[in-house]
């Protein structure tokens, strides 16, 4: 029906809109339906038609389960089962967490890499897979038009029939095992995630750690200066006060026309009071 709503486009057109990721003959092989097709070769035909992969990816899914029920592939060998240890974030000093950091950095570079490696393998065991399709449906064609004849024809059809299930099977485990790697990098990153809100919230404190000692500092400093400035004027006003005190001695032990203790030491350049001693 999608191929039909297409415009019922041949199947050149439609290997030449998934840029030849699969001949026309598979694409053949897939609109006809002969037998269930591979997901690969499938979303690539509903993609080059303007279908919604997902519709199909569930119908495929149930076709899957009936001609071929899912056996659960064993753990990959490189799965850490170890418990997380780890503290929590929210306990973390700035050295624990750059050593945090550092060992997500490095997990999550490992899990790319293996995630890389797997969708690689994947992309070559769909391809020969659906090159093992293409084979396989040619064969049958050779052998629907020899049907009689060719004894070794079938058990050669056979031994690429079991070869084609052995590649669907290494398929779906590469599928499984690049969907588990893809979740623990996502796991990954959200935990280096809370180790940068952690360092955040870290600096956040610092900071306003060192502004309230600023502030501490500087009001120390205001405080000093208004002591400074409160004795200065307190010594002022003594100094006056002195300077008053003595300036009326002086006036009374000197006589008219006599130049006193307090006017010879004014006259050396300093406080006279500093140097004036009393009459024994």
């Amino acid at each position: 029906m999608l191929h039909r709503r297409g415009g019922e486009p041949s199947f050149r057109t439609i290997a030449q809109r998934t840029a030849k990721a699969i001949s026309h003959t598979t694409a053949g092989n897939v609109l006809r339906c002969d037998s269930a097709p591979g997901w690969g070769p499938l979303e690539l035909v509903v993609e080059a038609l303007g279908g919604d992969t997902d519709t199909f990816r569930t119908l495929w899914v149930a076709v899957r389960d009936e001609t071929s029920p899912l056996v659960l592939p064993a753990p990959a060998a490189w799965v850490d089962d170890e418990p997380d240890n780890t503290q929590s974030v929210g306990e973390l000093g700035m050295q624990d967490l750059e050593a945090a950091e550092d060992d997500l950095h490095e997990s999550a570079t490992e899990r790319e890499r293996r995630e890389g490696e797997a969708r690689l393998e994947l992309l070559t065991a769909i391809e020969t897979r659906a090159d093992l399709t293409d084979r396989l449906g040619g064969l049958r064609e050779k052998l629907g038009r020899e049907r009689g004849l060719n004894e070794g024809l079938r058990a050669r059809i056979a031994a690429l029939e079991a070869e084609r299930d052995a590649q669907s099977r290494r398929v779906d485990r590469l599928q499984d095992e690049l969907r588990s790697v893809s979740e623990e990098r996502v796991v990954l990153l959200e935990k280096l995630n809370a180790l940068n809100v952690r360092r955040t919230e870290l600096n956040f404190d610092w900071a306003r750690e060192e502004e309230k000692l600023r502030r501490g500092a500087e009001k120390a400093r205001k405080d000093m200066r208004a002591e400074a400035r409160n004795l200065r004027e307190r010594l002022e006003a003594a100094e006056a006060l002195l300077e008053s005190v003595l300036a009326e001695q002086a006036a009374r032990e000197t006589g008219p026309g006599e130049v006193g203790t307090a006017g010879r030491v004014a006259g050396r350049g300093r406080p006279w009071y500093r140097s004036f001693r009393k009459p024994g």
